[in-house]
């Protein structure tokens, strides 16, 4: 029986692994294959790999299965990839200071110890670690996206669960089409976009088990997310001026009306609008009033000058001697009734598109600065993103645009003549 080393990182705790037959307490007197782990300080722990083999098919001198065909071929290259992950499991409990010994590594290997997660409880865990990193909203969405897998489960599975060593890629495959054709909202079907808005926490909580070893393999790593091409919507110049100008008899509506008009002006999302506080309000020393504020979706900051529409809009809402105390810049509204009450707003007004709180941002982006000159990179500020690419997707150039430039461009070309 020849022992096979693997050289680590370390001379002081050299780690080995070693393979051998022994014969089989049966008729056919055959033998199995067994993996011996050794640690120094540590008593050695043997593994059974298979059986079924013959003395004449195992090289004794090598402590390894003869290359005479190619099934000893393949248990060849399985013994090897149970060496590496033997050595990987080492080299874990090394980096992380855990009980180093023979007995641990082979209880990790074959699982032992480790929780057996299910796909809903790996859900659980992931949500509550995301609490403290993702804002409210984000949070929500995690909760849709296990809603419809415990609705896929409970039709898939006697258990109404799955666990995570049994999952297999055609899971994913088979969510797609359950999610595209079993709403979880009647009479509101989820778009392939939104399916793969799905998919895309499921994919990023199972590459998180991964990383933690609740699982052996990303099962879902070559799934490819595909979201079809999305024209954002956005209010134009006469449709904004409509909308301002535009009186309700319902003081609701007219607040809405407000806070919308206002995030179009300053790019704000909802969330962020409805918790702004006077003292993110300033006069910066460039003469101009700055609005400045920390976004709940990304952490990033954002740092806007303040129109004069948007400047009205807060003077108008100014807190007066008599009215109830409130800490915040506008009254608080629900999300609900900011929505059902944007919906009454859109037909009333007649622009034939819904319309959206997040279409401010998309009308601020292109409507307000970049079809007037503003850089994008000073946009991407006062959005707030991280990156340019973000930026992008809210901020389209379109036709008028593009006109104006050819005219200026043509301009310059008849100079020349």
């Amino acid at each position: 029986m020849l022992t096979l080393k693997i050289t680590t990182i370390n001379s002081n705790h050299p780690f080995n692994v070693s393979f051998f037959i022994r014969q089989n307490r049966n008729r056919k007197k055959d033998y199995s294959v067994y993996c011996c782990i050794k640690i120094p300080e540590s008593p050695p722990r043997e593994l059974c790999i298979i059986g079924g083999i013959k003395r004449v098919e195992w090289d004794l001198r090598k402590g390894r299965p003869k290359q005479s065909s190619d099934r000893l071929i393949k248990l060849s290259l399985y013994l090897d990839s149970i060496k590496a992950r033997l050595f990987e499991i080492y080299l874990d409990i090394r980096l992380n200071q855990g009980e180093l010994s023979s007995e641990n590594i082979k209880n990790t290997y074959l699982g032992k110890g480790i929780q057996d997660y299910t796909m809903l409880g790996l859900i659980d865990q992931a949500i509550q670690k995301y609490e403290k990193e993702f804002a409210k909203g984000t949070l929500k969405n995690y909760g849709a996206t296990r809603a419809y897998v415990e609705a896929f489960c409970k039709m898939k599975y006697k258990s109404g669960d799955v666990r995570l060593k049994l999952l297999t890629y055609s899971f994913i495959d088979e969510l797609k089409t359950y999610i595209l054709n079993h709403p979880i909202k009647p009479n509101d079907p989820c778009t392939n976009n939104g399916c793969m808005k799905h998919l895309e926490r499921l994919k990023k909580m199972i590459s998180w088990a991964y990383e933690m070893r609740f699982i052996d393999r990303d099962t879902f790593s070559s799934f490819k997310i595909k979201k079809n091409p999305f024209e954002s919507q956005r209010l134009h110049w006469e449709q904004l001026k409509t909308l301002e100008q535009k009186v309700f008899q319902r003081p609701m509506l007219n607040l809405v009306k407000d806070l919308f008009v206002f995030c179009c002006y300053t790019g704000m999302a909802p969330a962020d609008m409805q918790h702004l506080q006077p003292h993110q309000i300033y006069a910066g020393t460039d003469g101009l009033t700055w609005l400045t504020y920390i976004r709940a979706k990304s952490k990033v900051p954002a740092n806007v000058p303040l129109l004069s529409p948007a400047a009205a809009l807060i003077k108008k809402y100014e807190q007066k001697r008599g009215h109830m105390i409130r800490t915040t810049v506008f009254p608080f509204v629900t999300n609900k009734d900011l929505n059902d009450n944007l919906k009454v707003i859109s037909e009333v007004c007649e622009f034939g598109i819904p319309l959206n709180f997040y279409m401010a941002r998309y009308t601020f982006a292109t409507t307000v600065t970049l079809l007037n000159g503003v850089p994008i990179t000073s946009i991407k500020e006062m959005l707030g993103h991280r990156k340019i690419e973000s930026t992008i997707h809210y901020a389209r150039v379109d036709k008028s645009m593009i006109g104006r430039d050819i005219m200026a461009l043509q301009e310059k070309i008849l100079t020349y003549y």
